[in-house]
């Protein structure tokens, strides 16, 4: 199952190449290509951190057991689509100004501090996305297993393709329209992740509100021992649950604060879209006149 890990690294590391994509631009348009490097250093930094906080977390997640493992899993789970959520709504809303606040940061940086201040901005807008990163492939690892890895793996070569390409101007794609439509799956992946961090939060015990079983609608396993294509386990049912947060017999709790959660996110997200629809219809009223009278 690497199509999340994949979608996900993928998302994470076009932002990142956008942002270094935007730094380099402006260098080069006002002719200071020499301090590449240190926007380069300090995004390898970033990476470097980012890396040793995913070990960490990796080898903290080795050491529990039982009750605490569930418990650990769970909140790793739960803080990872906490961020999914924060990054989302960071690109829908810093979106379309992105380019020019990290021209005005960088130009700040270049003035007053030079290229130590431009290692710093790239530090830090790299480290951002690289925790997020390392979070959510520690957390797609506890849900989807080992494979994930290679499925970020993927993604993030996908994204460095990407950036490449649209940095030597071959390569042209609508970051609009690839934005929306991962956000449309991120918004249900990250709603499968809060169920799934609320049910391992109840295998340790904790949250038992309301039933525990609302329904369990698997199949019962085929006499051979494997799993029916639509039991949550089988070959359906397990990818629907791997992009979709799908559960067999999910609890109250879980499907409840999966429901809110897409009609919350929804909701944010189509308001959103409306009013970026109507400053796209505003600005197109306001050229016609112009065009027409010529």
């Amino acid at each position: 199952m690497i199509i999340s890990p994949t979608i996900i690294s993928l998302r994470e590391g076009v932002e990142v190449a956008l942002l270094l994509v935007i730094m380099f631009a402006y260098l080069k348009k006002s002719n200071q290509p020499d301090l590449k490097k240190y926007v380069i250093t300090g995004s390898i930094f970033a990476i470097i951190l980012s890396f040793g906080i995913a070990v960490v977390v990796g080898l903290l997640w080795g050491v529990f057991e039982g009750a605490f493992l569930s418990i650990f899993e769970g909140t790793v789970v739960l803080i990872a689509a906490i961020l999914l959520t924060t990054m989302i709504l960071w690109m829908w809303n810093a979106g379309p100004s992105l380019a020019r606040d990290i021209e005005e940061s960088m130009e700040q940086s270049a003035i007053k501090q030079s290229g130590i201040g431009l290692a710093l901005l790239s530090f830090a807008l790299v480290l951002r996305e690289g925790v997020e990163l390392a979070l959510f492939s520690i957390a797609l690892v506890i849900q989807e297993g080992d494979q994930s890895y290679l499925g970020v793996a993927l993604g993030l070569g996908l994204a460095a393709a990407i950036g490449f390409g649209i940095y030597k101007g071959s390569l042209r794609i609508s970051m609009r329209s690839l934005f929306k439509w991962t956000s449309v799956f991120l918004i249900l992946f990250a709603a499968g992740m809060v169920a799934y961090g609320i049910h391992e939060l109840q295998e340790a015990g904790l949250l038992l509100i309301g039933p525990l079983e609302v329904w369990n609608i698997n199949p019962p396993i085929l006499p051979d021992g494997s799993y029916p294509l639509f039991h949550e386990n089988g070959a359906i049912g397990g990818l629907a649950k791997v992009l979709f947060g799908y559960n067999g017999n999910p609890s109250a709790l879980e499907v409840a604060a999966y429901l809110v959660y897409i009609a919350v996110a929804g909701l944010y997200f189509w308001s959103k879209q409306r009013v970026v629809m109507a400053r796209e219809q505003n600005a197109s009223t306001k050229v016609a006149p112009h065009v027409s009278s010529q």
